[in-house]
């Protein structure tokens, strides 16, 4: 294994209990201040809004860019934001509520996002989640050529289609000065594809999605923050 000097994470089911849970395991927290104790940078990577995977950065003691809206909007810290595009689904969510408002809901965090916006599944369309996300994103899709539609299990992300986790990636470590071979990344879903066309060692928490594990060199034993305790073990042996 090439000396890690920087590890991007995705968040929720990375390093949540699980991948129904928002709850982060707190012996996450402990391994990655031992990570950055041992000269390894990690950086969050989310979908989630900035403001939130900001604060989970400082208060997790993250040194990396936090990288929030699927990769639109990065925090660098000392108030140092970088959009990295100037889009906004504002109008084509709307639309999508209208159309699709008794089964979607928008989530409250579409008050602090700029470019990428969430909807969550009503709690009694739940079991249709993923048939839901496909309906919305056909429907999209026919209508729109600069937009897509994701879905991360946890909320429908509506997001401008010249943004993504790993363009974001690859503009934080050029920013940083990180090599491809110095870089690792880690997830749960689908959505962390992006991530693994950036650096060099790639790992799938034990319950990814299968697209995921095919893309990566290693599929961890353990699920979700597990996998990832799992993942930072590894990478702090070969600092060794």
């Amino acid at each position: 294994m090439n000396r890690i000097r920087f590890l991007a994470t995705d968040v929720d089911g990375t390093l949540s209990i699980n991948r129904e849970s928002v709850l982060i395991d707190p012996a996450v927290i402990e391994i990655v201040r031992k990570l950055e104790s041992k000269g390894v940078i990690v950086s969050l990577v989310s979908s989630t809004a900035l403001p939130v995977v900001a604060g989970l950065k400082r208060y997790m003691g993250a040194s990396g860019p936090a990288i929030g809206e699927t990769g639109a909007i990065v925090f660098f810290g000392k108030d140092e934001v970088a959009h990295l595009t100037d889009k906004s689904t504002r109008e084509i969510v709307d639309a999508i509520v209208r159309e699709f408002g008794e089964y979607v809901r928008e989530s409250w965090q579409n008050e602090f996002r700029y470019h990428d916006l969430a909807l969550k599944v009503k709690k009694k369309y739940l079991k249709r989640k993923w048939e839901i996300y496909e309906e919305i994103r056909r429907w999209v899709a026919d209508r729109y050529d600069d937009v897509r539609v994701e879905f991360s299990g946890y909320a429908i992300h509506v997001l401008p289609s010249n943004i993504g986790k790993g363009k974001a990636l690859r503009y934080v470590m050029d920013k940083l000065g990180i090599s491809r071979e110095e870089a690792a990344a880690i997830g749960d879903s689908y959505m962390d594809l992006e991530l693994f066309e950036v650096v060099s060692l790639k790992a799938a928490v034990g319950n990814a999605d299968e697209e995921l594990k095919k893309g990566a060199d290693i599929v961890l034993r353990g699920g979700s923050s597990k996998g990832f305790i799992e993942f930072a073990k590894l990478i702090l042996e070969s600092q060794l």
